[in-house]
């Protein structure tokens, strides 16, 4: 198995929620869980350990990046500073089709949600749809170093969030404001996708500190 691979299982098992913020579990529990060979997820440990996504101690095993309302404070905060300044070039910049397409998809999954109610599957493509608008926007900035530290944070939020409940009046109100940026971005409004974006971002914040 590749490093990238035992990499990206560990990660996966991080963000499914099957470990909570804070808790200890050794190394070989962590590589059996993801199904990696414990050679190749020392590796990986290292990597997602520089990513602050955890933590190794010596003789005690990992501690699973704990869940502080510092911690949350400075990771959406960071993640406003980043976005806010993108989605300029993003409405500027991103090709209508694009646009288009992501609203489409948008679209698509709020109608399942409305038509089919909330369940495992819908959840995981809603959250994926998601991101995707955030990634879009900050990809737009073209900046490779930007992107990386980005992804870094936005993993960290996803770490720090497993515990929190989603529900299906939820996650439809954060499409609906999604639809709302790319409904500025189609139009090239650029202060009022950026108006829309800060009222987003402020939302999920408070929603993450209140833990619901």
């Amino acid at each position: 198995m590749s490093r990238l691979d035992a990499y990206e299982r560990l990660k996966y098992r991080l963000m499914s929620g099957d470990l909570e913020p804070g808790q200890f579990i050794t190394q070989r529990e962590f590589a059996e869980l993801a199904g990696v060979p414990l050679g190749a997820a020392r590796e990986a440990i290292m990597q997602l350990e520089h990513e602050r996504l955890l933590r190794v101690y010596p003789q005690r095993g990992i501690q699973i990046a704990d869940c502080t309302i510092k911690a949350l404070n400075d990771a959406f905060n960071y993640r406003k500073i980043l976005e806010l300044h993108a989605i300029e070039h993003y409405v500027e910049n991103a090709a209508q089709e694009s646009i288009l397409k992501l609203a489409e998809d948008t679209r698509q999954v709020l109608a399942a949600l409305q038509s089919s109610g909330f369940n495992k599957d819908l959840q995981e493509q809603a959250v994926e749809i998601d991101w995707r608008l955030h990634d879009e926007i900050i990809a737009s900035l073209g900046n490779d170093v930007v992107t990386r530290d980005y992804q870094i944070n936005a993993g960290r939020i996803r770490l720090m969030r497993v515990s929190n409940r989603l529900d299906s009046d939820r996650i439809v109100a954060a499409l609906d404001e999604h639809l709302n940026i790319l409904n500025a971005a189609l139009d090239r409004d650029k202060d009022r996708a950026a108006a829309g974006l800060e009222i987003h971002l402020t939302t999920a914040m408070r929603r993450a500190l209140s833990g619901s």
